[in-house]
């Protein structure tokens, strides 16, 4: 055989697999009409295609995690408002933050790796929580998205804005 047609076979048997270089030789022989297509008929196929390996499941969203915790049905409301803000990056925007959050409840959060992924754990934890709390800490974090952390912050070094004073100016 010519070594550079061997190459050639070799590369398209590694790219596209004996089956597909055989069906497309089938195809082009049935399109010269030689008798290329009887010789293929004779290898054996593989009955089983191949697969990635990898199984991809479909994250739960923020009601359907609320539904399955155990949660208390005075405080369900205020847990799925909070979890749908989660779902929705309005509260605990970042890891860091769900981890921080987490940590403070008394939750080993080195485990987390992705927001989506502590949703349940988070709704577990809330689920534990007085409806007070869960008022409170909803508002909360609202502010520190709507206002941000520097805002929060110089409000509590300065005091809060004086009504009636010029924009900028405290």
């Amino acid at each position: 055989m010519n070594a550079a047609l061997d190459r050639q076979v070799r590369t398209l048997l590694a790219r596209y697999g004996q089956q597909r270089v055989l069906d497309a030789i089938a195809a082009v022989g049935a399109a010269r009409g030689s008798g290329i297509s009887s010789a293929t008929e004779a290898v054996p196929t593989k009955t089983k295609a191949r697969t990635s390996g990898r199984t991809t499941t479909r994250r739960k969203s923020a009601t359907e995690v609320v539904a399955k915790a155990q949660v208390p049905p005075e405080v369900r409301p205020v847990i799925e408002r909070i979890a749908l803000a989660y779902e929705s990056k309005e509260i605990l925007p970042e890891r860091w933050r769900v981890k921080k959050f987490l940590a403070s409840e008394g939750v080993n959060a080195d485990r987390i790796r992705s927001r989506a992924d502590a949703l349940p754990t988070v709704v577990e934890v809330l689920a534990t929580l007085p409806q007070e709390r869960l008022e409170d800490l909803l508002s909360g974090w609202r502010e520190h998205v709507e206002r941000g952390d520097l805002a929060i912050l110089a409000d509590a070094i300065l005091g809060p804005p004086k009504t009636g004073s010029p924009a900028g100016r405290r």
